[in-house]
């Protein structure tokens, strides 16, 4: 006799994992050439501070609307659209010629990446409930490897071949990945199974102080990634080719740790986890603060990706779990809050920049990380039910 039960979710938990990959692959690329982007669009350092501040407004306010919309689209038909919009946003991004366009485009880009990230984490976040054990940090593993792989992919082919190169490896990967999703058809929920009911006070102070220890690590996240490229290039101008090697130190370490960060997960749960991660990567950007040659730059950045590689997925696991029913809404309502904080961090960092230098910019994200920290241990705590 057969019983009516829900798919097995493996076919999907690889589809999602390759999802995050071709999240990734296109954001690694830009990263890697930004530099020469800026050159060919007459950007500055304070422009770029002001074009990636837009950029994250739009990266907010679409991660903030794809919750809402999530009620009425499911999360995979968001996630195919998303990946179709990122080939035309990363291509406009590769080919800007002026720094108006670059601007522009990342806008766009910001909107197809904001919303593919709020899709993604939600159709992840629904698997994992559905295994019942920590997959997660998996799929950010392979997140974090494509996002080494474009880093200095996108460095070195910016640099020798043209950055329009770079636009048809996305169309490359996302493209296949959206048929992919296509294929996979709509979700069959499984049952979920019944969770405590916080009191509404403290699921609003768990999700606002959530929203800011994620707001912060983002910030930091950010700055490895989009200024890690110009700060070797001017620490060892003669290795400019190799200047995408900052965020594929940070990327390489991360996705290491997200391998075993399920188990990691299972074994001291996610409020440990979040702790010590915080505490690493605060260590992580004070040495990059400090540093004076490349291979200690190199150091720093990979304790950063090693210690924010945890952070935000298992802050939204405990989202999630706190709201299984309505996981979109919650995790777009937490992106709002980090958004308050993610949102001028682009901009202050330019600014720090070019007042100061890039060592200091770091320094100040080091002091971020310790502030999350201290915010992180009553962010992470169980809410009381009732």
């Amino acid at each position: 006799m057969t019983s009516s039960v829900p798919p097995k979710p493996a076919p999907a938990r690889a589809v999602v994992t390759a999802v995050f990959f071709a999240y990734a692959i296109g954001l690694g690329l830009w990263a890697g050439s930004i530099p020469v982007l800026m050159r060919h669009a007459g950007l500055d350092v304070t422009g770029l501070g002001l074009a990636l501040t837009l950029h994250t407004a739009a990266y907010i306010a679409a991660m903030a609307g794809g919750g809402q919309l999530a009620r009425i689209v499911s999360p995979r038909r968001l996630m195919q659209a998303a990946l179709l919009a990122n080939v035309p946003c990363f291509g406009l991004v590769f080919s800007a010629p002026s720094a108006p366009g670059l601007t522009v485009a990342l806008v766009a880009m910001g909107l197809s990446a904001g919303l593919l990230d709020l899709a993604m984490n939600t159709e992840a976040t629904a698997i994992e409930r559905e295994m019942r054990r920590p997959v997660l940090l998996g799929m950010h593993a392979a997140a974090s490897a494509a996002f080494g792989i474009g880093a200095l992919a996108g460095s070195l082919i910016a640099t020798q071949a043209g950055p329009q190169v770079c636009a048809l490896l996305v169309a490359g990967v996302n493209l296949p990945v959206a048929l992919a999703v296509h294929r996979l058809g709509p979700r069959l929920d499984a049952a979920v199974p019944p969770l405590a009911t916080p009191r509404q006070g403290g699921a609003v102070r768990g999700v606002l102080l959530i929203g800011i220890v994620l707001g912060l690590t983002i910030a930091g996240e950010m700055a490895a990634q989009m200024w890690s490229a110009r700060f070797l290039e001017r620490q060892a101008g003669e290795l400019a080719a190799f200047a995408g090697a900052g965020a594929t130190f940070f990327a390489g370490f991360q996705a290491v740790v997200r391998l075993a960060g399920d188990r990691l997960r299972q074994r001291f749960g996610d409020r440990r986890v979040i702790l010590l991660s915080l505490a690493i990567a605060a260590a992580g950007f004070a040495t990059v603060a400090t540093s004076h040659w490349f291979v200690q730059s190199l150091l720093g950045f990979a304790l950063v990706g090693l210690g924010t590689a945890c952070v935000v997925p298992c802050c939204f696991a405990l989202i999630a779990r706190r709201s299984a029913h309505r996981a979109a809404a919650a995790l777009g309502s937490a992106s709002l809050v980090a958004g308050a904080l993610r949102l001028p961090a682009p901009l202050a960092l330019g600014a720090a920049a070019a007042t100061w230098s890039e060592a200091h910019a770091f320094a100040g994200v080091a002091v971020g990380m310790l502030v999350a920290l201290w915010l992180a241990r009553p962010a992470s705590e169980e809410p009381a039910a009732h």
